[in-house]
């Protein structure tokens, strides 16, 4: 999605955006235990079945989210692969000391984001009630505090920088059963939280992306799939924070952003028409019938197979919400969707469409005749509206409890949520946000002192940050094209090596170092085996004029050759790649264009094959450009 509104209009719905970037840490072992960091294909070893169950908090409180997560009735089903998994991870005995590699990388990024470091570590539990972790919350440690990056002249504010483990990674939900794989819980990885300080979608995307370069440019974090995930928290003015959790990508943060803002501001629209119409949660009439016999012989598929699988159909009438549920909040997506969302979630009624209402009669499969029969059974006016609902009777009645919450909460506005995205910017319900006091001390681990020796020994060895490696760069008039792809790579470190010892041309370097290795790398090629000091030799050799700039790739070709390693000297002493002097270049291009006279082609095409005869034979050794232009200029 291209941004359609200008960012003036963002700044009048007060829009607000703060970050939770999960980047999972490079470490050998996992967090709370001995067990080796890693994904597994195996097929498992073991499954456990739990249930969740919300329990009174000190405060003798139940969490909303406990609540939400117990409705669902679900069965936790976790898969455990031998080597992978331990009983610590499975809740049967006390964590292990907390991993030192960890904190040790934890604290260097809270330095490299400016953050003041605390002196004490104190392991909390955060209460994560989705059954992803089978204690039924996340330890989790605070090890940096009000820290910074520079953002287009100003700052942006972390509030903090937590240490904390990994969730399990989910294989299937479906009904009442959830499946989570074992191998991904216990993983380390830190978690940096920013103030709300982004006030456009475009902000939002590209301080995450600042970020995820600054994390990832430490070479201290691990990469590729699902090894980074960020929550992206949203508000405008008159609402509450939404959170859209689990964001795969940075590129999605813009449209996830964008498209959020307007759906609060379309909830908060949805309010002001239900205050003009006086509906109050007060005065809220909600009421439920049964339609199974109304409907006993109805010809909707949907229905028809309901019946023959035991369901029974129910409905509720919400007095004065004529109109609203068709609604568009997102794109292609209305109201009722959103109460569709939360009754797939929590009813566990998954198989979509889940209701049929009164707002699109003619998107149900119910005829007028059966609307007509359904509204007079409720006794349904003009003002009212029906929302129509199958499944289990347990189910259909949780599907109705949480119609009647989500009514309420429209009068209220913008209810306090987490959403997941499902494609396209577009979000869904997935779970109410925990309460505030979801974090209590741990009692298993003490606190750990942070010493000023550690601190000090971290700090010797501080790489440079990301944004300043790139000003850097550019002060160096590399392009933007390389900064940014090289600025995140293991190639980084040879390019400085690179470019402060040769006098090669650091576009040409950076060129070679990101878009060549990697051209080569989608070819199959074993670029492993070109190591940083056989990129440093190739350079040197280059500057001496060894070699001319076409040769690169095949010495690079070489270099990957399985056949036995050999140094960049050694395979120039087995091949010719000596430069040719430009008066042999100019005598060769004449005697080509004299051998081709008699050929039948027009300008264009006796350059191309002339091209094609002498970079043949002499590849490597002559640069195309100069070959191409003495042809241009010595055709007549």
């Amino acid at each position: 999605m291209k941004t359609k509104l200008p960012p003036t209009d963002f700044e009048r719905l007060g829009f607000r955006c703060g970050l939770e970037i999960h980047q999972q840490l490079d470490t050998e072992k996992k967090l709370f235990c001995h067990c080796p960091v890693g994904l597994r294909k195996d097929p498992p070893d073991a499954i456990i079945l739990r249930h969740m169950r919300p329990t009174l908090s000190e405060l003798g409180e139940y969490d909303g989210t406990a609540l939400m997560e117990f409705k669902t009735k679900k069965n936790v089903i976790y898969q455990l692969i031998k080597g992978s998994t331990c009983t610590y991870e499975m809740d049967d005995t006390p964590p292990f000391n907390l991993n030192q590699q960890a904190l040790d990388i934890s604290l260097e990024i809270a330095m490299l984001l400016n953050c003041n470091i605390v002196d004490e570590i104190h392991i909390s539990r955060k209460q994560y009630l989705d059954g992803s972790i089978p204690t039924g919350f996340q330890r989790t440690t605070v090890v940096g505090v009000e820290g910074w990056i520079p953002y287009k002249g100003r700052k942006i504010r972390i509030i903090q920088i937590c240490l904390e483990e990994d969730a399990c990674r989910e294989i299937s939900d479906e009904g009442h059963t959830i499946t989570f794989k074992a191998d991904r819980l216990s993983t380390p990885l830190v978690e940096v939280i920013t103030y709300p300080d982004m006030k456009t979608p475009q902000e939002a995307q590209e301080v995450n992306e600042e970020l995820g370069r600054l994390l990832k440019a430490s070479g201290k974090v691990r990469r590729g799939i699902g090894s980074v995930r960020q929550d992206v928290n949203v508000s405008i003015d008159g609402g509450t924070r939404v959170e859209i959790k689990g964001v795969m990508k940075t590129g999605y943060v813009h449209d996830l952003t964008y498209i959020e803002a307007l759906r609060q501001k379309a909830l908060l629209d949805i309010k002001a028409e239900l205050q003009a119409r006086g509906v109050m949660r007060k005065s809220l009439v909600i009421a439920k019938h049964d339609l199974s016999s109304e409907l006993a012989s109805t010809e909707s598929l949907i229905l028809r197979d309901a019946f023959n699988d035991g369901s029974v159909v129910k409905c509720a009438k919400i007095e004065g919400f004529a109109g609203l549920l068709k609604k568009q909040l997102q794109p292609g997506r209305s109201f009722a969707d959103e109460i569709a969302g939360r009754i797939r979630v929590i009813a566990c009624l998954d198989k979509m469409p889940n209701i049929f209402h009164s707002d699109d009669i003619d998107g149900s499969e119910l005829t007028e005749d059966e609307w007509a029969r359904i509204k007079a059974l409720s006794s349904c006016k003009l003002t009212d509206a029906v929302i129509v609902v199958w499944g289990s009777d347990a189910d259909v009645e949780t599907a109705l409890e949480e119609i009647k919450f989500r009514a309420l909460e429209a009068i209220r506005g913008i209810p306090n949520e987490t959403r997941q995205d499902i494609g396209g910017g577009v979000t869904d319900f997935e779970r109410i946000l925990p309460g505030p006091d979801r974090m209590y001390p741990d009692t298993d681990l003490p606190p750990l002192a942070v010493s000023e020796e550690r601190l000090e020994r971290i700090r010797q060895h501080l790489p440079e940050r990301s944004y300043e490696k790139e000003e850097r760069w550019r002060n160096l008039g590399v392009g933007d094209q390389i900064i940014r792809p090289l600025v995140i790579s293991d190639k980084a470190e040879v390019f400085d090596r690179i470019i402060s010892k040769t006098k090669a041309d650091p576009n040409l370097v950076g060129r070679i170092l990101t878009q060549t290795l990697k051209h080569m790398r989608r070819k199959k090629l074993p670029i492993e085996s070109v190591s940083d000091d056989s990129l440093f030799e190739l350079f040197i050799l280059y500057g001496d004029g060894r070699f001319s700039r076409e040769a690169i790739p095949l010495l690079l070709n070489s270099l990957c050759n399985p056949g036995g390693r050999k140094t960049v000297s050694q395979i120039l002493d087995g091949k010719d790649f000596e430069q040719i002097p430009d008066s042999d270049i100019q005598n060769i291009v004449n005697q080509e264009i004299a051998d081709a006279r008699d050929m039948p082609l027009d300008r264009r095409q006796r350059i191309d094959y002339l091209m094609g005869q002498i970079m043949s034979g002499l590849r490597g050794r002559v640069p195309g450009k100069e070959v191409r232009h003495l042809l241009e200029t010595t055709l007549t």
